[in-house]
């Protein structure tokens, strides 16, 4: 089939939460022998390079570049319409004249739209050919930001949460179908009734390379790199390394470390003084950068390759106190058989239990207690990575998850033959 790929980042490389999924579904696509035209937005110049790599995939391939300055702006005009301030922020007479230009003169057999921000570009016409992966309730994070910050951003986070939300439910209703990663995601979408939801609404949670992310390597005895669970590996005690991994600009992110650099860092360092907490990711802003002047707290900034970090970990933390949907630096923990201590919010969205997978704690003296217990028992460390490990390949494996949207595709394409058929019908009774 022919497909029209709309995303509003350039779906690689897979180094970021929204760029992860929207390349794994780009990918099966392509893998299972569809034609794919993508269209899709770069807001760092470096990503401009990277149409060499989607081309030997695509059909054809066309990135927009987007200024962030210019974005802003946009955004900020926004406010004086009834629009969501995000479409203000991806609009683009461009990507409008390119998405316009592709459907005028191909014949698509359905269009593909990563999330919602990218559904104000498909035509009325073109809405019951077209599946957008809407992912998050985006509305409900921005409400939450509303809560915890103070005006005037509280203001702007409270009018994009109410805007959101109606054109959330106009995707819905509108569109064949729209994707979400989790039912709780889909719940929220409350004011839609139960008819349209069932008819229009589908669950595909987020997946993790079990394959790129495994437990840490062992030198073989022939010189080859295996890889085995952590415990197979015999080391000597190092400095108890609490790493959480993420990109470091993300509101949700930035909270989560100052929360626990702030209230729960120091109990741990009460008890164990060597304890590193380490912040792994790119773009850390201000905020974040400043963490690094409290003793024992590294901030990285932008790494390569995450693995090393994960390898490293004694503890793995996801102190989120705000989170939507899947949260991938989890999924990527577990596959590394790391042992997870997490806020409950940040596993809202996985079927995992307490003790089973991983260690949940809400409050500062839960979550300290909780890294306390792991850091002083590697036999119970071991049990809950390699129970993790076990868990997203049963759960969170690529392949199956994705051969569910393989079958949306099928659907919508199905259902324009159809129509052409009524169509050319109809013409000739006359």
């Amino acid at each position: 089939m022919k497909l029209l790929f709309l995303a509003h980042r350039i779906p690689y490389p897979p180094n970021k939460g929204d760029k992860i999924r929207s390349y794994h579904e780009l990918r099966a696509l392509v893998e299972h022998g569809h034609e794919v035209h993508l269209l899709a937005f770069a807001d760092d110049l470096r990503d401009l390079h990277y149409q060499v790599d989607l081309a030997r995939g695509c059909a054809s391939v066309r990135i927009v570049r987007l200024r962030k300055f210019w974005a802003k702006i946009r955004a900020l005009l926004s406010v004086l319409t009834s629009r969501p301030l995000s479409f203000g922020y991806f609009g683009s007479w461009k990507m409008r004249r390119l998405v316009k230009r592709a459907l005028n003169k191909q014949k698509f057999d359905a269009v593909f739209v990563y999330s919602s921000a990218m559904a104000q570009y498909v035509p009325a016409k073109w809405r019951s050919q077209t599946i957008v992966d809407v992912v998050d309730v985006d509305s409900e994070k921005w409400r939450e930001y509303a809560e915890r910050t103070k005006p005037p951003k509280s203001w702007l986070y409270e009018i994009e949460a109410r805007r959101l939300r109606k054109h959330e439910h106009e995707i819905v209703a509108g569109f064949a179908y729209s994707i979400l990663t989790t039912r709780r995601e889909a719940d929220l979408l409350s004011d839609l009734d139960e008819f349209t939801r069932r008819a229009r609404v589908r669950i595909l949670t987020n997946g993790v390379d079990t394959e790129y992310f495994q437990p840490e390597p062992l030198e073989s005895e022939i010189g080859k790199i295996i890889r085995l669970p952590s415990a197979a590996m015999p080391k000597p005690d190092p400095k108890p390394q609490l790493v959480f991994t993420g990109v470091m600009d993300y509101f949700a992110n930035v909270e989560a470390v100052c929360w626990f650099a702030a209230e729960v860092f120091p109990l741990i360092r009460l008890q164990e003084p060597q304890a590193e907490f380490i912040i792994a990711g790119r773009n850390p802003v201000a905020e974040v950068r400043k963490l690094a002047m409290q003793p024992g707290v590294i901030v990285t900034g932008t790494v390569d390759d995450i693995r090393p970090y994960l390898d490293a970990a004694t503890v793995c933390v996801g102190p989120l106190r705000i989170a939507r949907g899947i949260q991938n630096k989890l999924l990527e923990a577990m596959a590394c058989g790391k042992a997870i201590v997490a806020t409950p919010e940040a596993v809202a969205g996985l079927r995992v239990a307490h003790e089973e997978q991983l260690l949940l704690a809400g409050s500062p003296t839960e979550f300290a207690a909780a890294v306390l217990e792991l850091i002083r028992d590697k036999s119970l460390r071991d049990s809950l990575g390699r129970r993790a490990r076990r868990f997203v390949e049963l759960e969170h494996d690529w392949q199956p998850l994705l051969q569910k949207l393989m079958e949306l595709i099928e659907a919508v394409s199905q259902r324009r033959s159809e129509s052409e058929r009524t169509s050319v019908r109809a013409i000739a009774r006359h």
